[in-house]
């Protein structure tokens, strides 16, 4: 089963030390995992940007985790899906793949059934790739306002990823 993920941190910043803020995650049958970390960074380790564009998309509540508690959850979440293997599939995993092996191993949780190795997003025809990005243009001109909320840049890989694979365009 493929999972779409992102991740959102504290700055990109070659000088800084990154902290992890949340993790968004929609299973190819559209069910979803969202959680924001609860301690671990403040406003003052994120860039401007984080500070201005992610920080304000941050939902609070419910969805706020210690650390730990979000890497069983998110394991339980990776576990309950199928007992098959699972992918977690991002557009960035250079960026985004670390902070979900780091979770895991530091926390001695990793996911019975997910691969140790993130998935890229890919396909074998260039009509594929435009399809991708025509509905990856499409879904953000529908949700920009929460562009790098890290759920709702999940959903987008998954929607695009949808348009390019369907047959008969």
């Amino acid at each position: 089963m493929n999972v779409f993920f992102d991740t959102e941190f504290t700055t990109l910043n070659p000088n800084g030390y990154p902290f992890l803020i949340s993790v968004g995650g929609v299973a190819q049958d559209g069910r979803e995992f969202y959680a924001e970390v609860d301690g671990g960074w403040n406003e003052g380790l994120c860039s401007d940007f984080v500070i201005q564009t992610v920080l304000p998309l941050l939902q609070g509540g419910e969805y706020r985790r210690k650390e730990a508690e979000l890497a069983v959850s998110l394991k339980d979440w990776i576990e309950s899906l199928t007992e098959r293997q699972v992918i977690l599939r991002s557009d960035c995993p250079g960026v985004d793949w670390p902070w979900i092996e780091q979770l895991f191993q530091f926390y001695g949780c990793w996911p019975k059934n997910l691969r140790q190795k993130c998935g890229t997003i890919y396909f074998s025809h260039d009509y594929q790739i435009d399809r991708y990005q025509a509905a990856m243009g499409d879904y953000w001109k529908a949700n920009a306002a929460r562009q790098h909320h890290a759920l709702v840049d999940a959903r987008s890989l998954l929607f695009a990823w949808k348009a390019a694979i369907k047959r008969g365009m």
